[in-house]
């Protein structure tokens, strides 16, 4: 009885972050160059449910063994009706009769998600499990897979990835979700015209970098805040007293009274060319995690994957945040009404254990 009790808790525990960020984001809905949070979450693991000491089947056997095999973008997605697939996770091995996964780097096969481009990345992926429990390992990258469930790699089958159940195998039952982590949605806001020559804005994928005057040894910042103004010595600043960064990562000196930037980057100041702004763009932004004021550091278990920039500055124009008000409004009373419906669970099993105590103490 009390399995219930912990999905319906667990789902409350998850609309609560949920609506946290739903929050944190309408707050947020007019900060230039905010990026909406998103919350993803993940069930914990699919577990066997066996009939102990069955004599007959608990269910039907399903003699099915097919595998439907479906190829999205480097990844495939599986399913089955006879059988389970596995994957190893941080709290436990989870079956079940889909699965979706792609070959990482290393060549091991991954559940994947996609990235704010819509790419395929393996990287915080659960490994896949062959029917021994063992993860499997691909060397070619074009390996297969057939309609019986078997990795093929070189012409050789190198793993089963169905696991087949006798009939005792009652299904599969979830204990709930659970938080997995925050991301955030990289994609452009809406630009908008302010003609002060100190607002620039970034079209295309890019990061402006900003150091703390007060630890440059510390690792750069980045920002898609292009609202800067300039302090004393007439260098350029965020509104926090972060120094915008040079290619050269020293502080851009505006030091007379015509400033221009370049659709590039450069810095002019009265028609000379003076520095260049350091504008960064990355294949792993993934990877960047917020530090407070508008601002995002990588982790420090990850190295930045620097691309090319392939943007445009914009002087004169900030972005705003890609926050859309009415979208985060529906989110936090979808959210309300489920954390309400599992309240009203709680309460029930509250009830009833509460009967069921009074009942058998009467008894």
């Amino acid at each position: 009885m009390f399995r219930g009790m912990y999905n319906a808790v667990s789902g409350m525990q998850t609309a609560e972050k949920r609506l946290d960020a739903a929050s944190n984001n309408m707050a947020n809905a007019n900060t230039t160059g905010y990026k909406r949070d998103l919350v993803i979450t993940e069930a914990f693991p699919e577990v066997l449910i066996s009939k102990i000491n069955a004599t007959e089947p608990a269910v039907p056997h399903s003699r099915n063994l097919e595998v439907q095999v479906e190829e999205d973008n480097e990844g495939f997605r599986l399913s089955t009706a006879g059988g389970f697939f596995a994957a190893s996770t941080r709290t436990g091995i989870s079956y079940n009769k889909t699965t979706a996964f792609a070959r990482g780097e290393d060549g091991y096969l991954r559940t994947y998600e996609r990235d704010g481009t819509g790419a395929i990345t393996t990287r915080y992926g659960n490994p896949i499990l062959d029917a021994s429990g063992r993860t499997v390992q691909v060397e070619n990258e074009n390996f297969e897979i057939d309609n019986q469930g078997r990795v093929i790699d070189n012409g050789e089958v190198v793993a089963n990835l169905v696991r087949r159940t006798g009939g005792n195998v009652i299904g599969t039952m979830n204990a709930g979700v659970r938080l997995e982590k925050f991301a955030t949605d990289f994609t452009q806001g809406s630009l908008e015209q302010t003609e002060s020559p100190l607002d620039l804005a970034l079209e295309g994928a890019g990061f402006f970098m900003i150091y703390d005057p007060e630890d440059p040894e510390a690792d750069p910042l980045f920002t898609r805040d292009g609202n800067f103004t300039l302090n004393d010595n007439g260098d350029i600043i965020t509104r926090t007293g972060h120094f915008l960064a040079s290619v050269n990562e020293t502080s851009i000196m505006v030091d007379g009274e015509d400033f221009q930037v370049t659709p590039d980057g450069r810095v002019l100041v009265d028609g000379e060319v003076r520095d260049q702004i350091a504008v960064m763009d990355f294949a792993n932004t993934q990877d960047l995690r917020k530090v407070g004021n508008n601002l995002y550091r990588f982790e420090e278990r990850f190295e930045p994957e620097a691309i090319d920039f392939e943007g445009r500055v914009l002087q004169g124009f900030i972005e705003n945040s890609n926050v859309e008000a009415v979208d985060q409004m529906v989110e936090m009373i979808n959210v309300m009404r489920a954390y309400e419906s599992n309240q009203r669970v709680v309460h029930t099993y509250d009830e009833m254990l509460q009967r069921a105590v009074n009942d058998i103490g009467r008894g």
